[in-house]
C-alpha cells in the first residue's frame, strides 16, 4: 500500500503552497474519517478536489494524489447516508486508480469497510441498449490543463438507471492528466436520459480557450 507521503509526490506544475496545503488538509481528512466526521470530511475533501483542478499536472502520482482525494470524498458520502453520490464517486476514483479498490481501508471503520465491498459489485452489463441523452452538460477545461497546455480528448462512459440518471462512471480512454478525466465525468453527471436501463458512452474534447 502506497504511504499518504507517496501520494502527495506531487507533479512540477503544482505550486509549493498548493502542495503544502493539500498534505495538511489531507491529514486532516484522513482524521476526519477515522473519527466519523464525515460533513467536515465531506466539506474539505471537496476544497481539495476544486484546488487540485486548478494545479495539479499530470502523470501517475497526480493521478494517486486526486483517485484518493475523490476516495476520501466517496466515504465522506457514505458516511452521510448519501448512497448515490458515495457510489458515483467510488467509481470515480477508482476509474483515476484502479488499484484503489485493493488497498486495505480497514482503518475508516464503517465507511472503509463499505468502500472495500464496492470492488466486487456494479459489473457494467455488457448488453444494454445505447441510452438517448435529453440534457447535456458541457465539460469545463480545468485551469490545471489551460496552465499546463495540456489538451487531450476523454472517452467515458456510464450506465443509465430506470429513471434516466446516469451512474457507475468510467474511463474508457487512456490518459495521464487526471484532471481532465474529473472534469469529463464530473459534466456526465450532469448528464440527463430518456427514462430505462441503458449506458452511454461519449469523447469530450478539450481545447484552449477561445481567444
Amino acid at each position: 500500500m502506497r504511504s499518504l507521503s507517496l501520494a502527495l509526490v506531487l507533479a512540477l506544475s503544482a505550486t509549493a503552497l498548493s502542495a503544502q496545503n493539500w498534505r495538511d488538509m489531507m491529514k486532516m481528512v484522513d482524521q476526519d474519517l477515522r473519527t466519523q466526521h464525515y460533513a467536515h470530511a465531506r466539506k474539505w475533501s471537496i476544497k481539495m478536489i476544486n484546488s487540485m483542478s486548478d494545479h495539479l499536472g499530470t502523470g501517475n502520482d497526480s493521478m494517486y494524489t486526486l483517485a484518493l482525494t475523490v476516495a476520501y470524498r466517496s466515504m465522506a458520502e457514505a458516511g452521510l447516508k448519501k448512497e448515490d453520490e458515495a457510489h458515483w464517486y467510488w467509481h470515480v476514483a477508482t476509474a483515476l486508480y484502479p488499484k484503489l479498490a485493493e488497498r486495505d481501508w480497514s482503518p475508516y471503520g464503517e465507511v472503509g469497510a463499505w468502500f472495500a465491498a464496492q470492488k466486487s459489485s456494479e459489473t457494467p452489463v455488457a448488453d444494454l441498449p445505447v441510452a438517448v441523452p435529453v440534457k447535456k452538460a458541457e465539460a469545463k477545461c480545468p485551469l490545471s490543463a489551460i496552465n499546463g497546455g495540456y489538451y487531450q480528448s476523454v472517452t467515458v462512459a456510464a450506465t443509465v438507471n430506470d429513471d434516466g440518471a446516469p451512474s457507475c462512471p468510467r474511463l474508457v480512454s487512456s490518459t495521464d492528466a487526471p484532471t481532465l478525466v474529473y472534469a469529463a465525468l464530473e459534466s456526465l453527471k450532469q448528464w440527463e436520459f430518456q427514462p430505462g436501463s441503458g449506458q452511454y458512452q461519449v469523447t469530450m474534447n478539450f481545447a484552449p480557450p477561445r481567444q
